[in-house]
């Protein structure tokens, strides 16, 4: 990853949900109240890049304290994970997070959560099957299909190169 990655600039935006251990004065423009201070327990979304720092920095010299407490995304909620377990590949990931393999790959490097990654390891295999699939589809009748409108940022990518490398070899292989 590249620090002038757009998807990755994007995907550190990407808001979670997070709740302050401790009054943090005048930054009440987090929450939409300028110059107020942000209570101890407010639970607020910010973006992930803020956020995983805040949560890894003590609250003060002395404390062993973060600032804020990091809770789980809806992206990443029991019952995404069900519906993967179910169906990856009807599953519209897109809506989910339009960066979900991102937040999947930060939040288990964080949090070392070795059940979300297993599950999001198999979903990527079964779902690379079928965009490989519609990759090599030349005729066009992948339009059809809802399939590739389901695809989050890292699957397009994906589909990109698989596509790519398909007509290369047909252009390989006709020479």
């Amino acid at each position: 990853m590249s620090y002038y990655d757009l998807d990755e600039i994007i995907s550190d935006g990407q808001r979670v949900p997070c709740k302050f251990n401790v009054t943090v004065p005048k930054v009440g423009y987090l929450e939409g109240t300028p110059g107020t201070d942000v209570k101890a327990g407010t639970k607020l979304e910010l973006p992930f890049w803020i956020a995983e720092v805040l949560a890894m920095s003590p609250s003060s010299p002395n404390s062993d304290e973060a600032f804020l407490d990091l809770l789980q995304p809806d992206a990443l909620q029991k019952r995404v994970i069900n519906a993967i377990k179910a169906n990856p590949v009807s599953l519209d990931v897109h809506s989910i997070s339009p960066h979900f393999y991102a937040l999947v790959e930060k939040w288990c490097l964080l949090f070392g959560d070795k059940e979300l990654s297993t599950v999001a390891q198999a979903m990527l295999k079964e779902r690379s099957d079928e965009i490989n699939n519609f990759a090599q589809n030349t005729r066009g009748t992948h339009q059809e299909s809802g399939f590739l409108f389901s695809l989050d940022e890292y699957e397009k990518q994906l589909y990109k190169a698989s596509h790519e490398s398909y007509k290369e070899l047909k252009k390989w292989m006709l020479e």
